[in-house]
């Protein structure tokens, strides 16, 4: 969707139109969705934080002030609440990507080097600084640039590439390739 549609389709939701924002919603559900799902893990949970982020964002529209796009406010609304729900939950999460292994018909050795790597990079993610993971994650994972996660975490943009920086500087340090 255009820029320029999107512009009066939050106009419209600032002035209450509810049919308006629906369209917003049908837009950025599914995207929202797979951003978050990289940071949760857990298929139900990501669904509950993109149903918490559209009501947060319906209930606070009028504060949207458009210095940013519209995905990226409601990006924001969604990683905070995602955050929120990782350091306040203590139980283990089910990694559904679990099934989707059992059914690979790729070569084994191949599937459990890339697995054991995988699992390498997550238990050393665990490792680094909340703040480092975050922005390391977000720019690695979720495909966001400097800027973009200079707006979601509330930092600097230098500050950022310096937590870039550290974070994969640890990893390519304590990687056993």
């Amino acid at each position: 969707m255009k820029k320029n549609n999107v512009d009066n389709l939050v106009q419209l939701s600032r002035e209450g139109d509810s049919a308006a924002f629906e369209i917003l919603f049908s837009t950025f559900k599914s995207r929202l969705h797979n951003s978050l799902f990289k940071i949760l893990r857990n298929f139900h949970e990501t669904e509950d934080i993109v149903q918490q982020s559209f009501i947060r964002a319906w209930e606070k529209i009028e504060t949207f002030k458009g210095n940013s796009n519209f995905y990226t406010w409601l990006y924001r609304i969604g990683f905070n609440l995602a955050i929120t729900k990782i350091n306040s939950s203590k139980e283990v999460q089910i990694d559904e990507g679990f099934e989707s292994t059992l059914n690979s018909n790729e070569n084994i050795i191949e599937d459990f080097e890339t697995k054991e790597l995988s699992q390498q990079v997550q238990h050393l993610l665990k490792q680094i600084p909340e703040e480092q993971r975050t922005a390391y994650v977000l720019c690695e994972i979720d495909d966001k640039n400097y800027d973009e996660i200079a707006l979601i975490t509330n930092v600097p943009v230098g500050t950022v590439r310096s937590r870039i920086f550290r974070a994969r500087k640890f990893l390519m340090e304590n990687i056993k390739i």
